[in-house]
């Protein structure tokens, strides 16, 4: 659905369980929404921003 290039911290005091990856929403210059999936919640009809595949390249 799209593509957006950030920095990636990989060292930290948490540990994320292998094949998490997990960005905030919060950050204005990074609209991560953008990238995830356009599925709807077909009762509460709200986007289903919660999970999606992503692929990770260094660059």
């Amino acid at each position: 659905r799209g593509d957006m290039r950030t920095r990636v911290e990989t060292r930290g005091r948490n540990k994320p369980p292998r094949g998490l990856v997990f960005i905030p929403w919060f950050d204005a210059s990074e609209l991560i929404n953008k990238v995830t999936l356009d599925a709807t919640d077909p009762m509460s009809k709200q986007t289903d921003y919660k999970k999606c595949a992503i692929r990770i390249e260094k660059v």
